[in-house]
């Protein structure tokens, strides 16, 4: 093996007996950055190497050392950092991903997909800046997207270090970082970057000296998903003032209006032409004379469907009339269905709820899911929802994951009389739960009434077995309805009662 020296890093040198690097991937700033193996625990790795002469390895260094500290599923974690009398050195996990330029080399991304991409990039770094870190770089090479639909973003407060940029306070850094995810939104839906650094993307256009905003790029971009993103990139709305802060942003791009479907987009994105990037292209998903021929053959679909049902329940009429004839019934026979739960109506007083968490427990959650919206379920106004992550996958046996879900505080123990959930968005399977003290993971609840509500979208009440009191209770979401290709819960409102 070759020993490492400051001044050439080959494939096959072994950093500290341990990282042996196999492919370079590049170099930017002074630092290159490598696929490399960790041979003490035969994994791959991703590691950056810096060169000590370099009057930035030091900062480097730091920056590394205070990203570890963050736990967060959206960003690359970093696993180790050190220095060797040559090289700083930074290793971070390694993950099979796809970054934003090359997801985007068939064109922008459906609204639907764009949002939730973005949102999930915002919130990330609102969740980084609480923790006193910064981005400052943020580029489509930074985004990453692995085959299971999870976002991770690569390079936090190490990609600064490495270029020596800074900002002057942490308001600063807010704001640098809320273009930057503004910047990713923008270029998820028009496969243009807007800024003026170099990037994979084709720059996006001006009218004169101002930003194109996305709509004008890319017809079909939803009004207020087109409002979010410019206010996050510092451009004037009317009289809508400019976003600063990363938690804002994805506060307003998850809870813009976006219809259609990703999956007809996508059939638009793997067609013959590509005309992207033209403000006066097709809106997104297939052209009108495509609309209008899939218009009509489910037209014919919808006919044949509605007579092949109507022959269906004529010829079941006609079975159980001759049932009850038969056995000298003079009803039908009926029968229920164990999955659903009648809603009783809700009394007693309504329970102030003094704090809302979302609850995402290990090994299988990170214990985070979009908490900054989490008070949207409280909040009083069904029109605001706390939205779940995107996955690929229903939970549950066929998932990644048996829920998600939300943790009320009523700030002391009181009789529970009634919880009433309001979903959104599509048949949700849920479960209320209870306990007397904070709890970290599922076995820590209790079930409050006979089990779960099936097929919930819109109001469902839920009663106790019997009398009881708590003062934690988790709404648990354990089957989310389909979003486009993706499966996305909502939760509009939770009210408690006595």
């Amino acid at each position: 093996m070759e020993p490492v020296s400051s001044h050439v890093v080959v494939p096959g040198t072994r950093l500290v007996d341990r990282y042996r690097l196999d492919e370079h991937l590049g170099d930017a700033d002074g630092a290159s950055t490598w696929r490399a193996r960790d041979e003490l625990l035969d994994r791959l790795v991703g590691i950056t190497v810096v060169p000590v002469a370099l009057t930035r390895a030091v900062a480097v260094l730091q920056a590394a050392r205070g990203a570890a500290a963050l736990s967060d599923a959206r960003f690359l974690r970093v696993l180790d950092a050190d220095a060797t009398p040559e090289v700083v050195y930074v290793v971070r996990e390694w993950v099979e991903a796809t970054n934003l330029v090359d997801l985007l080399a068939d064109g922008p991304l459906h609204p639907v997909e764009a949002r939730e991409l973005a949102a999930d990039v915002a919130g990330g770094l609102a969740a980084a800046h609480a923790a006193g870190l910064a981005h400052l770089c943020l580029g489509p090479e930074s985004i990453l997207r692995t085959p299971h639909g999870q976002i991770k973003v690569t390079g936090l407060a190490v990609e600064a270090a490495v270029r020596g940029v800074s900002t002057a306070d942490a308001t600063d850094a807010e704001a640098r970082d809320t273009r930057g995810a503004a910047g990713v939104a923008y270029a998820a839906l028009t496969a243009r970057w807007p800024g003026e650094e170099p990037t994979g993307l084709p720059p996006a256009p001006h009218d004169g000296a101002e930003l194109c905003t996305p709509r004008q790029v890319r017809a079909g971009v939803p009004h207020d998903l087109d409002v979010a993103v410019s206010r996050g990139l510092g451009l004037a709305v009317g009289s809508a003032s400019t976003i600063d802060h990363p938690g804002e942003l994805a506060r307003l791009l998850l809870a813009a209006h976006v219809t259609g479907r990703p999956e007809d987009h996508q059939a638009h994105r793997t067609g013959a032409d590509d005309d992207r990037g033209h403000p006066d292209g097709p809106a997104y998903g297939q052209d009108r004379g495509a609309r209008r021929s899939r218009a009509a053959v489910l037209a014919w679909a919808a006919v044949v469907l509605v007579l092949v049902i109507g022959i269906v329940l004529a010829a079941t009429t006609a079975v159980l009339t001759l049932r009850n004839r038969t056995s000298g019934s003079d009803s039908p026979t009926s029968s229920s269905s164990p999955s659903s739960t009648a809603s009783p109506s809700p009394t007693g007083n309504k329970i102030p709820v003094a704090a809302v968490t979302s609850f995402d427990p290990p090994p299988q959650g990170n214990g985070e899911e979009n908490g900054y919206a989490a008070g949207r379920a409280i909040d009083g106004n069904p029109a605001t929802t706390w939205i779940t992550k995107s996955y690929k996958n229903p939970f549950g046996r066929l998932g990644i994951k048996d829920g998600v879900g939300l943790v009320l505080d009523l700030g002391a123990v009181h009789r529970i009389g009634s919880v009433t959930v309001r979903t959104a968005g599509g048949a949700t399977d849920l479960e209320v739960l209870t306990s007397s003290a904070p709890g970290a993971t599922l076995a820590d609840f209790a079930p409050l009434g006979d089990g779960p509500v099936r097929n919930v979208d819109g109001p469902a009440t839920v009663v106790p077995r019997s009398d009881l009191s708590a003062r934690y209770l988790l709404v648990w979401l354990t089957a989310l309805p389909r979003d486009g290709v993706d499966y996305r819960g909502q939760v509009a409102e939770v009210t408690v009662r006595d």
